[in-house]
């Protein structure tokens, strides 16, 4: 998957076992809902002009870049 976060933007997020994250490239992320220690406090959210995620409960900010950086890094140690 090669995403250029230049032109990717989120686009929605649902919470289930993980957080799915769906990107207007038509991807979905997830992530686990430890990605943060405080994230699974809160499931209220806004988009960050779709470059970032802030959950309003907590005031904690979790950014596109950061996401797929956590995302490569954890895929390359599980292969």
């Amino acid at each position: 998957m090669s995403i250029s976060t230049l032109d990717t933007l989120i686009t929605n997020v649902t919470f289930d076992d993980k957080i799915y994250i769906a990107l207007n490239s038509g991807d979905i992320l997830t992530i686990p809902f430890d990605y943060t220690s405080r994230i699974q406090e809160s499931t209220v959210y806004r988009l960050i002009g779709g470059r970032g995620i802030h959950f309003q409960e907590i005031d904690e900010d979790i950014s596109l870049k950061g996401i797929i950086l956590y995302k490569m890094e954890h895929e390359l140690i599980a292969s």
